[in-house]
């Protein structure tokens, strides 16, 4: 009477464990997650026999990418399911297992390593981005994630790998960040145009004031304003004002020579106005050739000598 109801546990035990099998298997198969599940023993063995040597595994595998390669050979795959030749583009199981050389490229070989260090180290998940190529040679963007079965950790004998397909998050980032280093860039061409204007005083005459540190940097991003400017509106006088400018270093004195000679090779002159007594010293203590400037102690006698020599040339 015993036997007859230990066997009918038995087979509701049996029975129930079929049940559970059947419903893993159809949210493995159903899943819209790229899912794989592997046996890894053969990979614990060998990384067992290299820990004991007393090496450090990371050092060890970096120094040894045969080992690495190794233990790709050694994983085992039990089972993919269909969301996996989805996003590897195979047709089938049969030809996704022989073609995962070329799904998994030295940027998966990389991520591999990384993940036998930490689960060689005692990790039981590890995850990281990576990529990988498909059948048809596109190249994805994933998330790599793997688990070893709680009931394995000693053998490593049921490991689950899971890759999301994160390609198009990843290129809406690195289209949001050109997009943001466009802006930045607008922001500053905007800037460096407020912050040296180029005033019209007549039809031959512009003036550039500058307030605040006149650095070569800046100088550079003046003259570009400048050039442009002499061009579009073909005057003969650009007057660059530093009566705001509290000093300038050798390189900013250098840029002033420079778009003088700049500016006269369009047909016009610079003419330098608001220099103050601290920055004519130092440009006479630098040694600078001013044979190109027409210079002026203010502005509105610079403004007026523009205007005397547009007369003159008429």
């Amino acid at each position: 009477m015993n036997s007859d109801l230990e066997l009918t546990q038995l087979r509701q035990r049996v029975a129930e464990l079929e049940r559970s099998e059947a419903r893993y298997r159809n949210i493995f198969e159903s899943s819209p997650i790229s899912l794989w599940e592997e046996d890894w023993s053969a990979v614990k063995q060998h990384l067992d026999r290299i820990l004991a040597t007393g090496v450090d595994l990371d050092a060890y595998l970096r120094s040894h990418v045969d080992d690495v390669i190794a233990c790709v050979g050694l994983v085992r795959i039990l089972d993919v399911n269909r969301a996996t030749l989805e996003l590897c583009q195979a047709p089938n199981k049969d030809q996704l297992l022989q073609a995962l050389s070329v799904v998994f490229n030295q940027d998966s070989l990389d991520t591999f390593r990384r993940e036998l260090v930490a689960i060689g180290g005692g990790a039981m998940f590890y995850e990281e981005e990576t990529t990988i190529c498909t059948l048809l040679g596109e190249v994805r963007n994933i998330m790599f994630r793997v688990v070893v079965s709680a009931d394995c950790q000693h053998t490593w004998e049921r490991c689950f790998v899971s890759l999301v397909d994160i390609t198009d998050r990843k290129r809406a980032e690195e289209a949001l960040r050109l997009s943001k280093e466009e802006t930045i860039q607008a922001q500053r061409e905007m800037l460096a145009r407020l912050s040296a204007p180029v005033i019209p005083i007549s039809d031959d005459v512009i003036v550039m004031p500058f307030v605040g540190q006149l650095d070569q940097a800046r100088m550079q991003q003046a003259l570009g304003v400048l050039l442009d400017e002499v061009q579009r509106l073909r005057v003969t006088t650009a007057i660059l004002d530093i009566t705001g400018v509290p000093e300038i270093d050798a390189d900013g004195t250098q840029g002033l020579i420079q778009a003088a000679q700049a500016v006269k090779l369009l047909g016009a002159q610079v003419v330098l106005t608001g220099i103050r007594p601290a920055i004519a010293q130092g440009l006479v203590a630098l040694g600078s050739n001013l044979d190109e400037l027409v210079t002026r102690g203010t502005l509105q006698t610079g403004i007026a000598f523009a205007m005397q020599s547009g007369r003159a040339r008429r």
